[in-house]
């Protein structure tokens, strides 16, 4: 059984098939001492080309019936129990195992970045390293790893960032330069980048697998009503009454009304900071964006993304018409009138 960690005994078969020659490091991923291995390129070609195979199917649409059990990726921007929830829906379990999975749920934050000798994040799968050195010896954890670890008579380099730092005083070590740019990939990174290539499991984006739940509600004036309601009286109870809906809506659908939703409760939404599920969905709904948005900006972008529709249109345009402003109204008589490509949503009717 496979550990629950992207630090995974990298698959020989995985090394031989990416053709992977760079330099192995050891990282300590604990305050514990516990010491994993990675490598560490000079170039992102690697980490460039695992991605690619992580997003292969960006542009598709999942049969979620084809699987039995999914693997998450490290640093999801959505809980466990909404993922594990949504999964139930198409009798999916999220197994902890990635050798036991026949789906593997990749998102958009698989990379951290880190510069001079600040701690690594022990969940990221790739990291991009700046300005870092390592040490071959300095305690007892960093002197067992690099002598068990050693390539013919050189022995292993152990990554010195902080936590490294509370065990190895580096005014008493030997500091050995690493490249200026590195690139740290890990072995869960490899290995199921491995098992996609040889068709043993399939990937699929998060957003894609969370956006086909039934769970998702379409936006109504009466839910956004309610909302505005909740968030205007306070309190502890209402606010965890709209962090657990909000998180529920179709982004995808009403997108007028997600623009008033912003408008009205735009400015409230620093209260959900800490609620990773309503940071993804404001991510996923750009309803921060649209609180910065006019009505006509509104028009606009929904027009450009070819998401503009009569129902929008016909909501948005009288308050567009309610802005214009007219100078000389003593003198002149002005007519206003939709513009011809405009008359197509049939406002008019």
């Amino acid at each position: 059984m496979a550990k629950k960690s992207v630090h995974q005994e990298f698959n020989p078969l995985a090394i031989e098939h990416f053709e992977i020659d760079c330099d192995p490091y050891g990282i300590m991923v604990d305050s514990s001492g516990t010491i994993e291995t990675v490598y560490v390129n000079t170039s992102k070609g690697l980490s460039v080309q695992i991605g690619k195979i992580f997003t292969q199917n960006a542009e598709k649409e999942p049969d979620l019936t084809l699987y039995k059990k999914a693997f998450l990726f490290p640093n999801s921007p959505v809980s466990t129990e909404r993922v594990k929830a949504a999964l139930k829906e198409h009798k999916i379990t999220l197994t902890n195992d990635y050798t036991k999975a026949d789906l593997y749920l990749t998102h958009h934050d698989l990379t951290r970045d880190h510069q001079n000798e600040e701690s690594i994040n022990s969940r990221a799968m790739f990291c991009d390293l700046w300005n870092y050195e390592a040490v071959e010896a300095g305690c007892i954890y960093v002197n067992d790893y690099c002598e068990e670890n050693k390539r013919g008579d050189n022995l292993a380099r152990v990554i010195y960032d902080a936590k490294c730092a509370e065990w190895v005083d580096r005014y008493n070590a030997d500091l050995y330069s690493m490249p200026y740019d590195s690139y740290l990939i890990t072995g869960l990174a490899v290995n199921t980048a491995y098992e996609i290539e040889m068709g043993n499991v399939d990937v699929w984006d998060l957003d894609k697998v969370m956006h086909q739940s039934a769970t998702k509600v379409e936006l109504t004036q009466q839910i956004l009503d309610d909302i505005v309601s909740l968030m205007k009286q306070g309190g502890a109870e209402n606010y965890n009454m709209v962090g657990a809906l909000l998180p529920t809506i179709d982004w995808n659908k009403k997108h007028h009304l997600l623009w008033k939703l912003g408008q009205e409760i735009g400015t409230d939404l620093y209260m959900f900071n800490r609620n990773k599920d309503v940071q993804y969905w404001k991510q996923a709904s750009r309803i921060s964006d649209y609180y910065h948005m006019t009505a006509l900006q509104m028009i606009q972008d929904l027009e450009y993304k070819e998401l503009l529709n009569r129902e929008s249109f016909k909501y948005l345009e009288p308050i567009v018409r309610k802005e214009i402003r007219i100078d000389n109204r003593d003198l002149y008589t002005f007519r206003v009138e939709v513009k011809p490509e405009y008359k197509k949503y049939n406002y008019e009717k």
